[in-house]
């Protein structure tokens, strides 16, 4: 199969009644049908108007994990979910592929090593003692092949900046001594093991696990949101699920969204996003990392796409540009084949996943709920679905859950250690929390992996 065409991110369509699956390997034409009407003419409080109180917020983990809880057992309500992630894991850490396991596992260590993820990287310490690493390369990255040292800046600007990567990252790799297919199998591990770190910091397993690297509390100045913010917070599920209907209701008359439409709603949720507090880059504390003798450069974090007041010098990436069951999943059948079903089969998995409850809910369609996660998390990352009306996110994600979705995602180390976030999806059961953990962790997984893909897309160009 021939390489990609200029590759971007990430369309993944999907109807809510139908089984066409978000990170799908089919794609199929928006039908010619009328303009939806926006969603300002629903009987929603209005987004727009906000209530200027403040408050400080410990924005802490879920407080999902108990004692001894590892990655696996908070899936196992989950099990066609865990199915999938268990033959993901297996295969790009001991299945097919270039590179030996102990490289396997040492990129592995590099990537959790990010946001200082204890679990992880005394779980991928071991097993790469188990492979026979040499223990001098444990001391520090210098110690380390000249190969693994030159994948650094890599894992640095997909961990934190991924839009950044770009053809001339991937040229300096393959002009030193990495050859395409094992840069591929590099870049999914790095990719899954970034995502992995915010799964196992957001429901609390890092701190359950004992290996905690003690962070300062992460307190976040934020006003109390909007009316509609502030009655879905209030309301939890019954509001939640009344909006969902509402929504649904529109949608089934008219199903086509203007590309004008789509754009202004995103810039919109872009610029809302930026406002949202984020860690002081500039503070020492964010620069403390118990891991920068084997991962440097602890400065190098998240920045947001859209910066407050400034136009992004990175154009956003749009769906109808690239998508990952046209373009990405192509690729890795090229270069990877060995994980290019398994990957789309868990993308499907933990999009279409639902047990048709929300809460003490029952019989409830939860799509559009988790559409609006899923393209929330996309658009920290620059990344715009040309088929989806953003404005649903503001009706759907009430303030403190898109704080935390972008605290877990994007600075999953800064989740206070001291306790979780009971303010969190207010009446969610513990199982459904597990689900949107599987959405954040599925979602920055494509998501980092369609940029880094990018790249290698148009190198072989």
């Amino acid at each position: 199969m021939s390489p990609p065409s200029p590759w971007v991110i990430c369309a993944i369509h999907e109807d809510a009644a139908a089984s066409s699956a978000k990170g799908g390997a089919t794609h199929a034409a928006a039908p010619l049908v009328p303009r939806r009407p926006p969603l300002a003419a629903l009987a929603f409080p209005s987004s727009n108007v906000m209530v200027t109180a403040t408050s400080s917020v410990n924005m802490g983990h879920l407080g999902l994990a108990c004692e001894g809880d590892g990655v696996d057992q908070m899936l196992e309500e989950h099990p066609t979910y865990l199915e999938c992630f268990s033959r993901l894991h297996h295969e790009i850490m001991a299945g097919d592929g270039p590179l030996p396991e102990h490289y396997r596992r040492y990129i592995a260590i590099m990537a959790a090593c990010r946001h200082n993820c204890s679990y992880l990287v005394e779980e991928q310490r071991q097993a790469f003692r188990e492979a026979g690493g040499p223990e001098e390369w444990l001391v520090g990255l210098e110690y380390a092949p000249k190969k693994l040292q030159e994948l650094h800046h890599t894992n640095l600007i997909l961990a934190h900046q991924p839009w950044l990567y770009d053809i001339h990252h991937v040229e300096k790799l393959l002009k030193s001594c990495w050859s395409v297919s094992e840069l591929t199998q590099a870049i999914c591990i790095l990719a899954q093991f970034h995502a992995l770190s915010s799964y196992v910091h957001g429901c609390g397993i890092e701190v359950s696990s004992g290996e905690l690297a003690v962070q300062p509390p992460f307190l976040q100045a934020c006003s109390s949101g909007s009316p509609s913010s502030v009655e879905l917070s209030e309301g939890g599920v019954d509001v939640l699920v009344e909006r969902m209907r509402s929504i649904s209701l529109v949608q089934s008359d008219f199903n086509a969204i203007s590309e004008e439409q789509t754009r202004v709603s995103f810039e919109k949720l872009k610029k809302q996003a930026a406002n949202i507090s984020s860690p002081n880059v500039d503070g020492a504390e964010v620069c403390k990392s118990r891991y920068s003798h084997l991962s440097p450069n602890p400065e190098f974090i998240y920045v947001d796409f859209h910066k407050r007041g400034e136009k992004s010098p990175v154009p956003t990436i749009k769906s109808q540009d690239c998508s990952w069951e046209e373009h990405g999943f192509s690729l890795v059948s090229e270069l990877y084949s060995e994980v290019a079903d398994i990957l789309d089969n868990k993308f499907k998995t933990a999009y279409n996943m639902t047990y048709y409850t929300c809460g003490h809910k029952t019989h409830v369609d939860t799509f559009l709920f988790r559409q609006a996660v899923w393209n929330y998390l996309h658009c920290l990352y620059g990344i715009r679905h040309d088929d989806y009306d953003y404005s649903q996110i503001n009706q759907l994600l009430e303030r403190n859950l898109k704080m935390f979705l972008k605290t877990v995602t994007c600075f999953p180390e800064r989740l206070s250690s001291l306790e979780a976030s009971p303010f969190i999806m207010k009446g969610f059961l513990n199982s459904e929390k597990v689900h949107v953990m599987v959405l954040v962790l599925e979602g920055r997984l494509q998501a980092e992996l369609l940029h880094g893909l990018r790249a290698l897309g148009h190198y072989l160009m």
